[in-house]
């Protein structure tokens, strides 16, 4: 077996994918081979006949550019791999990456250099070339703060001025990863707990039942319902064409369609805040299907069932959600966009709807409006108005907590928020999905022998169980009760919401 083959082998047991990708790249042409230090060890040599590394002594200049103990390290460049085996021998409770400037120069490294010792090393992770479009995605997946905490990045001085056009955007590509990476840990932080609630508390729930495909008339038009302030306008209308439209009402606008006299044949839900609960407050028809995502409030989710509504729970993104549908399928539904209104599309997708129209997606405070009138929002500010306090104060105060800017329009000034141009970029971006559902993803969920694989893989430490856990060990660095390591305590609100 030569060098390449030992190397591709001890990657592929790991990281097939980046595997296949060096098997399948042409050898580079970057290095010319290898020199001996006078330590005795390999060093590469560029095709200049420039040393990656110092010939006198590497394992000392190695030492000298590792300093930083941080949890994640990042290494641009692979060199000889001397500064890799140094830290994590200095820090053995860290993790690293790798990255090259492409495919073709690492295939030839691994050609030059056997680097088995440390591409099996469960610490360390390849990822694509930092000049991929991939890049940036994959950091995000490999450094995860609530296991690793701190992040650092090393970037090999020589390979860094040889392909100095290939990496001179590395670190934006960086920081702009660790953005992403910092946003995401945010909300991890905000709703950690309460999606571990809410997956757990769902996932014994669909255990108690035995869920249908949904019976559709796909020759109607999909009508998807959002709860903003054009909303209004196109409900009067609809009364003459109810025939033609199947309905998927988001939660938020539910009352504000029941109030208008229609019946939704979809009622779908995201949002894990209690307040979901408080828009089903009236009356359910029967007729009703409740969609929610294993996240969702579980209140919501509870009434459908003791009501006998048709329900049943979709998979999203959630690293726990899709530990639960690789024991047992769920039909599976896009929910990173961060609005119910592209899970409502999707849905309408997934069910075969080839017509789709929508109403109520302002993604903008229209005319000076949060939401549509009958909105649960809208029935509990006027409850609580008083003189000196309007029901429109109280809705000033929900549009204006965050910055704004407006526009003229023909119906007024209306006002857009980041968040909000955010939704209607993903939306924009996302309406279209080519995920399809199936009946076989309609089962009862087998949630006692879930929880028993789940609990004995945690008390084992097997990554995928740990991994699967990320928003709720987010929640416990910042929430941690003394006295309690952050997995100890996920470990004790599991307990508490299975019983066990």
């Amino acid at each position: 077996m030569t060098v390449l083959e030992k190397n591709l082998a001890a990657i592929k047991l790991t990281q097939p994918d980046i595997a296949e990708n060096l098997q399948h790249s042409r050898m580079g042409t970057a290095y010319k081979g290898i020199t001996t230090a006078k330590t005795g060890e390999p060093i590469p040599l560029f095709a200049s006949g420039q040393a990656l590394q110092s010939l006198y002594n590497p394992a000392r200049e190695a030492e000298r550019a590792v300093t930083a103990s941080v949890g994640f390290m990042l290494f641009c460049g692979l060199g000889n791999g001397a500064r890799i085996k140094i830290f994590l021998t200095k820090y053995p409770h860290s993790f690293c990456a790798i990255t090259e400037s492409d495919y073709e120069s690492f295939k030839q490294l691994l050609s030059l250099i056997d680097y088995t010792d440390l591409l099996s090393d469960n610490r360390v992770f390849l990822l694509p070339p930092c000049t991929d479009n991939s890049f940036e995605s994959a950091l995000t997946s490999a450094y995860l703060p609530a296991i690793h905490g701190t992040f650092g990045y090393h970037i090999l001085r020589t390979w860094s001025e040889y392909y100095k056009t290939q990496t001179k955007d590395v670190p934006h590509h960086i920081e702009h990863a660790l953005e992403k990476i910092k946003a995401d840990f945010s909300v991890q932080v905000h709703f950690g707990k309460i999606w571990l609630r809410n997956i757990f508390l769902n996932l014994r729930l669909a255990g108690s039942t035995t869920p249908q495909y949904p019976q559709t008339d796909t020759t109607r038009t999909a009508l998807i319902l959002g709860a903003g302030p054009n909303l209004e306008k196109s409900l009067l209308p609809l009364k003459k064409h109810r025939q033609r439209y199947t309905l998927f009402c988001t939660d938020t606008a539910f009352p504000a369609v029941r109030a208008h006299g229609f019946t939704p044949e979809f009622f779908i839900a995201l949002d894990p805040q209690h307040i979901s609960y408080q828009h089903t407050i009236g009356a359910i028809p029967k007729e009703t299907t409740g969609i929610f995502d294993l996240s969702a409030q579980t209140a919501t989710a509870r009434r459908f069932y003791e009501n006998g509504n048709a329900f049943f729970f979709t998979a999203g993104g959630h690293p726990l959600i899709q530990a639960a549908a690789l024991f047992s399928p769920f039909p599976p539904l896009t929910t990173s966009s961060g609005t119910v209104a592209v899970a409502a599309y999707h849905a309408a997708q997934a069910l075969g709807y080839r017509h789709i129209e929508c109403s109520g997606m302002d993604f903008a405070y229209t005319g000076g409006k949060a939401y549509t009138r009958g909105t649960y929002l809208s029935e509990q500010y006027a409850a609580s108005a008083v003189r000196i306090c309007p029901q429109e104060h109280s809705f000033v105060r929900l549009m204006f907590r965050t910055e704004t800017y407006s526009e003229q329009t023909e119906i007024g000034i209306t006002y857009h928020t980041a968040l909000l141009d955010s939704y209607r970029a993903a939306f924009e971006a996302e309406n279209h999905s080519t995920i399809r559902w199936h009946r076989g993803d309609f089962k009862q969920f087998p949630y006692a022998a879930f929880l028993k694989s789940f609990t004995q893989g945690l008390k084992h430490n097997e990554r995928n169980n740990i991994t699967s856990l990320l928003p709720a060990l987010a929640w416990c660095q910042t929430h941690r009760k003394e006295n309690f390591t952050d997995m100890e305590l996920v470990s004790e609100f599991i307990s508490g919401y299975t019983n066990t």
